[in-house]
């Protein structure tokens, strides 16, 4: 994978969700001096960070559409950035481009794992490069070991290998990225409801005594450059506010936002945070 420091580009083409990553990222390019064109979803891209932008609204199906504005601009270098809600298959209008792409893939309710590899394949078909955000900002993924200063204790270790195996069995279903464990037992699953969710859905159903511990992976199929797992400082309040004990993140395959203030704020709720590298025997 490409280093900030090999990657020399004068335009860059970010097909933009929600969350906090795409303001993150036009940042960095206002630093480092180069052009954003963007393409948001209505109704979950930030119309306000938009506006401040070259830009194009699309919807769900609008490939040919999306194609052309990058094209039109000379734009061949992407970044896919940001949660997206894949609306149901019956709501999608899909225009002539996406149309034929269906009609390779067939008309199925793929995964969302399936459905970006697939369209990385076509843009890329199309004489775009597709890139991670990873590879435009230093410190984004979390590297073996703590972030602040509280560690995993005792008994912690054996729910969070327990938890590793579990989160990618469910990525590998390309069902979620995300297990709450505790005391041996899978307290919740991420689906499709994301991982601020499942924090508030389980905290109920944790048993009395330590609390949790949310466990975040990258699928084992899944493509850097697509959809890479995320946390932020809302993650750590929200798993404060559900009686958590601590966050074990997928080393160098999950993206922390602000990761100083996530390690300040991870202190501040005495939660321990902490990137774990996947081996052999844990992926068994």
């Amino acid at each position: 994978m490409p280093t900030t420091q090999e990657i020399n580009i004068q335009k860059l083409g970010l097909i933009a969700g929600g969350g906090n990553l795409p303001a993150y990222l036009l940042s960095v390019c206002k630093d480092k001096g180069i052009e954003p064109f963007i393409v948001g979803f209505n109704g979950q891209t930030d119309a306000a960070l938009m506006s401040r932008h070259n830009h194009q609204w699309a919807e769900f199906g609008s490939v040919g559409k999306i194609i052309s504005f990058f094209k039109s601009n000379g734009v061949t270098d992407l970044v896919m950035i940001g949660g997206v809600k894949r609306p149901p298959f019956t709501q999608i209008k899909p225009d002539f481009k996406a149309v034929k792409i269906l009609s390779r893939i067939g008309l199925r309710a793929l995964g969302d794992n399936d459905l970006l590899s697939v369209l990385k394949k076509e843009l890329e078909s199309e004489g775009f490069t597709l890139h991670g955000i990873q590879d435009f900002c230093d410190r984004l993924l979390v590297e073996e070991g703590t972030l602040g200063r509280f560690k995993p204790e005792g008994d912690d270790l054996i729910d969070i290998e327990f938890g590793l195996k579990a989160s990618q069995g469910i990525g590998a279903l390309d069902i979620g990225q995300s297990v709450i464990v505790q005391n041996g037992i899978i307290v919740g699953v991420e689906a499709v409801e994301g991982t601020d969710s499942l924090i508030e859905r389980c905290a109920d159903l944790q048993q009395n005594g330590r609390g949790g511990i949310l466990v975040k992976t990258r699928k084992p199929q899944q493509d850097k450059a697509l959809d890479m797992p995320t946390i932020g400082v809302q993650t750590i309040i929200n798993a404060h506010k559900a009686g958590l004990s601590g966050i074990v993140l997928h080393a160098d395959n999950v993206i922390v936002v602000d990761m100083k203030t996530v390690a300040k704020y991870a202190d501040k709720y005495k939660l321990f945070v902490v990137g774990v590298p996947i081996n052999d025997k844990i992926k068994s």
